[in-house]
């Protein structure tokens, strides 16, 4: 029998390919006379890394929007968890995708508080706000809110009311 011999070009890893930056979650901060300055919320799938790669861009920049990026533009990119933010500025960009000029990576101390969670709810951040879930099957149970504290009060309305 003859032996099949594995050389290194046989072994390339899986690809990854970078999520794409939805155009609905980068909001306007401020516009000035010469740049832009923008809050990026990143998909949930997005590693810091991915902000190498011009083509996260590209739904935001084909689609045409006011917001689509410019040359100079200020961007502060924040994690779906909100564990990293990223301070970018545009050096250049096109309809196809844009490349940030080394973007400055800030890591966030973990929350000192802990959300609510008591066996049955807990109170998580979804990327839009604090929500209600449902531990044995993850469903989310409220709308997002902006504060712990408002999804907290939500939550108890979940709870059967006592009988007078």
């Amino acid at each position: 029998m003859a032996k099949t011999e594995l050389n290194a070009n046989d072994l390339k890893p899986a690809a990854r390919l970078a999520p794409v930056i939805d155009p609905a979650r980068v909001e306007l901060q401020h516009s000035g006379q010469v740049w832009r300055e923008y809050l990026v919320r990143c998909p949930a799938d997005m590693v810091s890394d991915d902000l190498k790669e011009p083509s996260i861009w590209k739904k935001l920049q084909a689609s045409g929007s006011r917001n689509a990026l410019k040359k100079f533009d200020r961007l502060l990119i924040v994690a779906f968890d909100e564990s990293w933010v990223a301070e970018a500025i545009v050096a250049s960009a096109d309809n196809k995708g844009a490349v940030l000029a080394r973007p400055r990576i800030t890591t966030m101390p973990e929350r000192y508080d802990k959300l609510f969670n008591d066996g049955t709810y807990r109170i998580e951040w979804n990327g839009y706000g604090f929500v209600s879930v449902r531990i044995a099957d993850g469903h989310v149970m409220t709308q997002p809110v902006s504060s712990a504290a408002l999804a907290e009060r939500l939550l108890v309305a979940l709870y059967p009311t006592r009988a007078a």
